[in-house]
């Protein structure tokens, strides 16, 4: 058996992970994967870099800023699989989103109204001169922040003046709302879900709304890692293929969820974790609900092996959040993250 260490945060999209540690795709492998579970894309980012992990369920945004050198040390990391696409949504505290309900009829009935909505909202406490709304992304360097952006310019909002966008980990976005520390959140499930079904917000927008079928998160590795060029990058690429055409299959959700609700994976309510999967989401605490078929995506349609034009996405995201400057070598570089090498040679 081969002994592999792989970080992960307590997402949906995380699913194939556990399936290939606990449902027995690792060890027909010959691979035995040690999960360890963390709290922020920070912590996981640098336990990668310095080799505590060989490998980690990570943001693709941040696995090219990490190899861009933008915010830590520089250090190349490879995406070697495509773990999940969507999955996101955005949350209001009740307080917020009574505020946006009474700005227009049907504010919360779809996500632009909710965004015009809300834009009168920001205008109106401008011009009161009252504190500006706080919104929470889960890293600088995440979909999430892209998503709100994008989200807020639909109700007019600048996100660099209108609000502010600060950075939370997933196990605490519930807890901050709750407190008052934040007015509204982008989170991927199952963190929105919770919020709701503990009276503590309401789901206004979805992530496959605002960026259909957008790269998530991605198995990264260091460039320089045995699992680049050794035999174990392609066992461990054919069990997680294994592994997310196990999870994307619908007669396996009940299993799968309490597979993820147990102690040591989420600890959480498999019931919660089981609509997030099927995508059948309840917004508010009156019962409201939407059905998205593709909220959350694990296989299918060519997912799962790495796509070097999504790192030419996610720059081009950048690039219109400030965060980087528009350039040939670093869209390349970007570009060069989400390698196949490793993804063909494991079904050649």
């Amino acid at each position: 058996m081969i002994d592999i260490r792989i970080g992960y945060l307590p997402l949906t999209d995380a699913a194939s992970l556990i399936a290939a540690a606990d449902f027995g795709f690792a060890e027909k492998e010959g691979l035995r994967i040690e999960l360890q579970r963390d709290v922020s894309w920070a912590n996981l980012r640098d336990k990668l870099i310095v080799g505590h992990i060989e490998a980690a369920h990570m943001l693709a945004p941040l696995a090219v800023a990490t190899t861009l050198g933008l915010g830590q040390l520089r250090t190349a990391l490879r995406a070697i699989f495509v773990l999940s696409a969507n999955g996101n949504a955005i949350t209001l505290s009740n307080a917020l989103a009574a505020e946006v309900a009474a700005v227009r009829p049907g504010a919360l009935d779809s996500y632009t109204e909710t965004a015009l909505a809300l834009g009168g909202v920001v205008a109106r406490r401008r011009a009161e001169g009252l504190r500006p709304l706080t919104f929470a992304a889960v890293f600088p360097f995440s979909s999430h922040t892209y998503l709100l952006r994008r989200f807020l310019a639909l109700g007019g909002v600048d996100s660099t003046i209108g609000v502010e966008i600060v950075v939370v980990p997933p196990p605490y976005m519930v807890d901050c709302i709750d407190k008052g520390l934040i007015d509204g959140f982008c989170v991927g499930s199952p963190w929105n879900s919770l919020a709701v079904d503990q009276g503590r917000g309401v789901i206004v927008a979805l992530g496959s709304e605002l960026m259909p079928d957008a790269v998530e998160k991605v198995l990264a590795v260091q460039a320089g890692s045995s699992l680049m060029t050794g035999p174990a990058g392609p066992k461990l690429v054919r069990a997680l293929d294994a592994a997310s055409r196990f999870v994307a299959d619908p007669e396996q959700r009940l299993r799968l969820s309490e597979a993820l609700a147990r102690p040591e994976r989420f600890d959480m309510s498999a019931e919660v974790i089981g609509r997030t999967l099927s995508g059948d989401l309840i917004l508010d605490a009156d019962g409201r609900t939407r059905h998205a078929a593709r909220f959350i995506r694990f296989a299918g349609e060519g997912l799962n092996r790495p796509d070097p034009a999504t790192g030419s996405l996610v720059y081009g995201e950048m690039v219109a959040a400030g965060q980087v400057k528009p350039g040939a070598e670093g869209a390349q570089t970007a570009a060069q993250v989400f390698t196949r090498e490793v993804y063909d040679r494991s079904f050649a």
